[in-house]
C-alpha cells in the first residue's frame, strides 16, 4: 500500500518493512504463493482442502516468512484440481487455514499438453509435439496426483521421460506408459523452466453389472494400478456418468486426478466394424479410417486381421482394447471337399455349403489365407477320417475326410479360405483363428440334447504363450447361431461319406436327441458357459428326426392348531409359483416341514387337504453351476462339506436334475429373506451362484478352486476374492429319476440365497 509521508508517496514503513496492504490492515488478510500440490474433497461435506508446496513458495509475494505462512487449508468452498501443480496465491484470514477467501494462479504459469508418444528428450531439452522445452534445475513428476520417488528422492522429468518416452529403447512395453498416456509440461516461476511433469494414465475396462449404487467394471486393458483389481466400484469412491449400462464399455482414470477425490468412468469411444486393411503389426483400418495399435511388445493391443469383426476401443487415437467377442457368421461357411479341378497348374474348386443353407462348389485359392504367402491347401473329399488340412497327414484323391468350418473372402468370384481353430499361414502370429469368437471347440463322440454332453469337449489353445488346452463338461447352442448338420450318411467303405446336409439356427439343434459321432464350433463364453456360434456336428447315419400333482414351496413356519372342530390341524403359509395359499391338513407330516422345502397339496384354503411331503434325497438346495436358459440344460451342484470348507457333489447325472422345461417344470421365484413368493420372473432369469458366476469375483474371472480366509471372513483364490454371499441359490424338488426334467425349481432372486428363510 502506497501513503503520504514527508511530503512523497512511499511503499515502507519508517523501519523499511513493507506497508500492509488494506486487506491485512483492515481486514487481516494474508497470502501464500506457492505450487498448488494436492486438492482433495473433504469427507462428508461438499467443501475441499488443499495443499501447497513448502519448497516452491514465493517470499516476495507471500505474507509472512517461509516458516510462517500456511501451506494447508481447509474449508475450501470451490475445487481447485484445475489449479493443480501451477503456481498460485492463496488469500486468507489471519493464521486461520479454514478461511480461505480464493485461490488465483499467478502470471507466472505456463503450460503444454500432449501425449506420451509425442514426448522424447533432445539432449538436456524435452521435447514434446516437436517443439524443444527447457527445463528447470530441479523437476518433479506427478502420476494420477502422486508425486514419484525413487530410492527417497523425487524422480525428475528428465529420468521419467528417458524411461517411459519416445525415444526409450522399452518405450510402451508398461501397459500403464502406453502412447496415449496424457502428459502436461508446467513452468511455474514465470520464466520458461519446466519444473513439473503431470501423467494421467488410463485403464478400459467393460461393464458386468449396473446396481442402485456401484458398477461392476472387468478390467480390460491398460493402468491396473488404477482399479487396484477391484470390479465392484462403489459410488462412495467413482463417478460414472448417466444411462451407464451393462456391456459398455469404459474409460477409467485415477481418483488423484481429481478434487472430489473420486476416480472417473467415463464411456469410452468404441469403433465397430470389418477390418479392410492392415500395416505392419500396429496399424489397422476399419471403413478406411486407419488406427495404431496401442503398447509394444508383451503390453501391445494384438492387431486383429483383415475381414474381421471387431469393436476397438480408442483412447487418444489409439486403440486400447480389441474386443476378440464380435464374431461374424456372415462370412463363414462348412468345407465338404477342396481340390484340383483338373490339369496341370489347373484351378482348384471346394464344395462349401454356406450359413444361409446354399451348397454349391465354388473357385478356391489353392492356399490358406492368402494366395501369394499361405500354405498349400491338401486335397480331400467327403468323408470320415481325419482332415490332412488338421494334421501332418498327406491330402490327395483318395483322402476321405471329415469336413471343415472355414471363414472366406471373395474378390471376382474366387474364394480365400481360413481354417478355424489353426494359425493364420501367411503371418508369424501364432493366435489361432476364431473369425473373432472367444474359443474354438472339438468334441468327440458325444451326445446332443439340449447341449452337447456326455463326451470330450476341447478348447483349443488359443496360441499365445504358456495357453493350453482345456476341457469343458458341455457345450451350449446359441439359440440364433448356425449348426451345419452332417446326417444320414450313407457311405460305407474306406471313410467315404454320402450324407446330407442342412443348416439349422441353434434353437433348432438344441431340439435334437441324437448321438453324435464329433463336432466342431466357434464359441463365446457368456459367464461360465460357452455357447457355440457356429458349429458342425455329425449325426452318423442318423437322421434329425421329427404334472397332474399341486406343488408348493413353504414360506412360513407351520402353524399347529389345536381345538378346532377338525381337532389339531396344521396351517401350512406357501407359494406355487403365481400366487400365495393357505393349506390346511390334519397331517401331522405338515409339522415336520420346514420354510423353503416343496410338498404337493390336494386343496387349499380350510378345505381340508392331503398332502404328500418328500424326503431330502427328492429335495435339496443347490448351487447353479452352468446353465442355459434356451435349451434349459443346467448344471447343479450341492455341498456336503462345511460353509467354510466345502466339498461340492454333482447333481445325478439324469434329465431329471439337469434340465429345465419351459412347460413340465414347476418355477418357483421367491424372495427367502422375506418369506415371499414373486411375479414377474421367467426361466430366463435363473442365475449362476454366486460362487460360479465370474461377474461376483473381484477380478471377473471364473474360480474352480479357493480357500475360506477367516480373517477377511471371504472365499479367495490368490489375490481374487468373492464379493457375494457363499450360499446355493436354488431348491431343487425331482420326483422321480426318470424324469425328463426337474419337477420344481424354487428360486431365490433378491439375494440369489435360498438359505435366508
Amino acid at each position: 500500500t502506497v501513503v503520504w509521508r514527508d511530503d512523497a508517496y512511499t511503499n515502507v514503513t519508517l523501519l523499511g518493512d513493507d506497508n500492509k496492504t488494506v486487506g491485512e490492515k483492515f481486514m487481516n488478510l494474508k497470502k501464500t504463493t506457492a505450487v498448488l500440490e494436492d486438492v482433495s474433497k473433504t469427507s462428508g461435506k461438499e467443501t475441499f482442502e488443499i495443499s501447497l508446496d513448502k519448497d516452491t513458495v514465493d517470499e516476495n509475494k507471500t505474507t509472512d516468512d517461509k516458516g510462517k505462512a500456511l501451506y494447508n487449508f481447509t474449508d475450501v468452498k470451490k475445487d481447485y484440481s484445475d489449479l493443480k501443480y501451477q503456481m498460485v496465491t492463496v488469500l486468507y484470514k489471519n493464521n486461520d487455514k479454514s478461511k480461505v477467501y480464493g485461490v488465483y494462479a499467478t502470471k507466472d504459469n505456463t503450460e503444454q499438453t500432449g501425449i506420451l508418444k509425442d514426448l522424447k528428450m533432445d539432449g538436456a531439452k524435452a521435447k514434446l509435439d516437436g517443439t524443444k522445452y527447457d527445463l528447470a534445475k530441479t523437476t518433479s513428476v506427478y502420476v494420477n496426483g502422486t508425486k514419484l520417488y525413487k530410492n527417497n528422492k523425487d524422480v525428475t522429468i528428465k529420468e521419467f521421460i528417458d524411461e517411459y518416452g519416445d525415444g526409450s529403447s522399452t518405450k510402451y512395453t508398461d501397459a500403464a506408459y502406453m502412447q496415449p498416456t496424457e502428459v502436461k509440461l508446467l513452468a511455474t516461476d514465470g520464466s520458461t523452466n519446466y519444473s513439473i511433469l503431470n501423467v494421467k494414465t488410463f485403464a478400459v475396462g467393460k461393464v458386468t453389472a449396473v446396481g442402485s449404487d456401484y458398477v461392476n467394471v472387468t478390467f480390460k486393458k491398460g493402468d491396473t494400478s488404477i482399479t487396484n483389481g477391484k470390479t465392484k466400484l462403489e459410488e462412495d469412491d467413482w463417478d460414472w456418468y448417466d444411462g451407464i449400462k451393462k456391456d459398455d464399455y469404459v474409460v477409467l482414470t485415477a481418483a488423484g486426478n481429481y478434487g472430489t477425490g473420486n476416480g472417473l468412468i467415463e464411456k469410452a469411444t468404441v469403433v465397430t466394424g470389418k477390418v479392410n486393411g492392415t500395416r505392419s503389426d500396429d496399424g489397422v483400418s476399419i471403413n478406411d479410417e486407419w488406427y495404431k495399435m496401442a503398447g509394444k511388445s508383451t503390453a501391445a493391443v494384438k492387431r486383429p486381421n483383415t475381414g474381421a469383426n471387431v469393436e476397438m476401443v480408442v483412447v487418444n487415437g489409439y486403440v486400447y482394447y480389441t474386443d476378440t467377442t464380435v464374431g461374424s457368421i456372415d462370412d463363414m461357411a462348412l468345407l465338404v471337399e477342396a481340390a484340383p479341378s483338373g490339369g496341370v497348374n489347373s484351378k482348384w474348386e471346394a464344395r462349401l455349403i454356406f450359413a444361409d443353407g446354399t451348397d454349391k462348389v465354388v473357385e478356391i485359392e489353392k492356399k490358406w489365407d492368402d494366395k501369394d504367402d499361405g500354405v498349400a491347401i491338401k486335397e480331400f473329399h467327403e468323408g470320415t477320417a481325419t482332415n490332412p488340412n488338421t494334421d501332418n497327414s498327406n491330402g490327395g484323391s483318395s483322402v476321405y475326410a471329415q469336413p471343415m468350418l472355414v471363414s472366406y473372402e471373395v474378390s471376382k468370384d474366387v474364394y480365400t479360405l481360413t481354417r478355424m481353430g489353426f494359425k493364420n499361414t501367411d503371418t508369424t502370429d501364432n493366435t489361432i483363428d476364431t473369425n473373432g469368437y472367444d474359443n474354438y471347440v472339438t468334441v468327440g463322440s458325444a451326445k446332443t440334447d439340449g447341449s452337447i454332453k456326455h463326451g470330450t469337449i476341447t478348447l483349443k489353445a488359443d496360441g499365445t504363450q504358456g495357453s493350453t488346452d482345456s476341457t469343458i463338461s458341455r457345450l451350449y447352442y446359441e439359440a440364433t447361431g448356425v449348426v451345419f448338420v452332417k446326417y444320414s450318411d450313407k457311405g460305407n467303405r474306406n471313410s467315404q461319406s454320402d450324407a446330407s446336409y442342412k443348416v439349422v439356427t441353434g434353437k433348432t439343434a438344441a431340439g435334437y436327441d441324437r448321438d453324435i459321432k464329433g463336432a466342431t464350433a466357434v464359441a463365446n463364453k457368456s459367464s461360465n458357459s460357452y455357447y457355440a456360434q457356429a458349429a458342425f456336428i455329425d449325426l452318423g447315419d442318423k437322421s434329425t428326426g421329427g404334472s397332474s400333482e399341486n406343488y408348493a414351496v413353504v414360506l412360513k413356519n407351520v402353524e399347529k392348531k389345536t381345538g378346532t372342530a377338525n381337532g389339531t390341524v396344521y396351517v401350512i403359509t406357501a407359494w406355487t409359483g403365481t400366487e400365495q395359499i393357505t393349506v390346511t391338513t390334519d397331517d401331522s407330516a405338515a409339522n415336520s416341514l420346514k420354510k423353503g422345502e416343496v410338498f404337493s397339496y390336494t386343496a387349499t384354503g380350510d378345505t381340508l387337504a392331503d398332502i404328500d411331503t418328500y424326503s431330502s434325497d427328492r429335495q435339496k438346495d443347490m448351487f447353479v453351476k452352468e446353465y442355459d436358459k434356451d435349451s434349459g440344460d443346467i448344471t447343479l451342484v450341492y455341498n456336503i462339506g462345511t460353509d467354510t470348507n466345502p466339498n461340492f457333489v454333482n447333481a445325478t447325472n439324469t434329465d431329471a436334475w439337469n434340465t429345465v422345461d419351459s412347460k413340465d417344470t414347476v418355477l418357483m421365484f421367491v424372495g427367502s429373506d422375506d418369506g415371499e413368493g414373486l411375479t414377474g420372473y421367467t426361466m430366463d432369469n435363473i442365475t449362476l451362484a454366486n460362487v460360479f458366476d465370474a461377474d461376483k469375483w473381484s477380478d471377473g474371472q471364473s474360480h474352480t478352486t479357493f480357500t475360506y480366509n477367516a480373517t477377511n471372513k471371504r472365499f479367495e483364490d490368490g489375490n481374487a476374492y468373492l464379493n457375494e454371499d457363499f450360499a446355493p441359490n436354488v431348491h431343487v424338488f425331482v420326483d422321480n429319476d426318470s424324469d425328463d426334467q426337474i419337477t420344481v425349481l424354487v428360486i431365490d432372486v433378491p439375494d440369489n440365497n435360498i438359505t435366508k428363510w
